[in-house]
């Protein structure tokens, strides 16, 4: 009986998923590496990665399984610090800080705040920071101070100015990340819409970033890839096994 031997790609799943192991490994530690970045940047939301298994004779006709990424993000409150600064703001709960940025609006929890030379409360970037939908300024001529009030109504000479912006979305999770610790709305979001959760004057919340966990998720990273590069090894110890036994049969 005559036999036909061949080698399919597909059919070679130990390298496959070796390097698919490899690759994930690789991604969380780029997710790690940005947590631990961050460990001091204010409101800052760590992000964590998820993957699962699908088949890919779904997507493509192939018959063979493959991971899929789901990268996400820990909205929950990072720890809350006094600072006596009134122009620091800490939100109490869910929801975001609105600024006006030359892409549009976007939305922050970082709350270490300032005045620019027009006296409008400003980001760290300078992005004017909204209230009633527009730049909020607070000009204090007399020197009574600016407050925030329980209802986040600002007053400034003991006037009530505006009240400050904080929104929330239907899912936060499809929320667009982006660099300088600002997020995009985003179809999946939903559009954002107004939120009753009170801010803390004279306070900033910190990164909830927890720095002994992701030193673990470091180490477990680091034996993870020693046990990739074994496998691929092995692999390859067994190929070049079976291209030798292969020679020796053809003579």
């Amino acid at each position: 009986m005559n036999q036909t031997v061949a080698i399919h790609p597909y059919t070679r799943l130990g390298h496959m998923e070796a390097l698919e192991g490899a690759i994930i490994l690789e991604r969380k530690l780029q997710v790690c590496s940005s947590n631990m970045a961050n460990l001091e940047t204010n409101g800052f939301k760590a992000q964590g990665t998820t993957f699962e298994e699908y088949l890919l004779k779904e997507q493509d006709g192939t018959r063979r399984t493959a991971k899929g990424e789901v990268t996400w993000a820990d909205f929950s409150q990072g720890p809350v610090h006094f600072t006596g600064n009134p122009y620091d703001f800490a939100i109490d709960g869910e929801g975001f800080f609105v600024v006006q940025t030359p892409s549009g609006r976007m939305y922050t929890r970082e709350g270490n705040f300032h005045l620019d030379s027009q006296y409008r409360l400003v980001t760290q970037e300078g992005y004017p920071v909204l209230g009633d939908g527009v730049p909020i300024t607070l000009e204090d001529t007399t020197g009574s101070g600016v407050w925030l009030s329980e209802d986040r109504n600002f007053f400034v000479d003991e006037t009530m100015t505006s009240k400050l912006d904080v929104v929330r979305f239907n899912d936060q999770q499809k929320l667009k990340r982006l660099g300088q610790n600002l997020f995009q709305e985003t179809k999946g979001s939903g559009p954002a819409a107004p939120a009753e959760t009170p801010v803390k004057q004279g306070y900033i919340e910190k990164s909830n970033v927890n720095a002994m966990r992701e030193m673990v998720h470091l180490i477990d990273l680091y034996r993870g890839y020693e046990m990739e590069q074994k496998a691929l090894q092995a692999e390859d110890q067994l190929d070049n096994k079976a291209a030798n036994d292969l020679g020796k049969t053809g003579g």
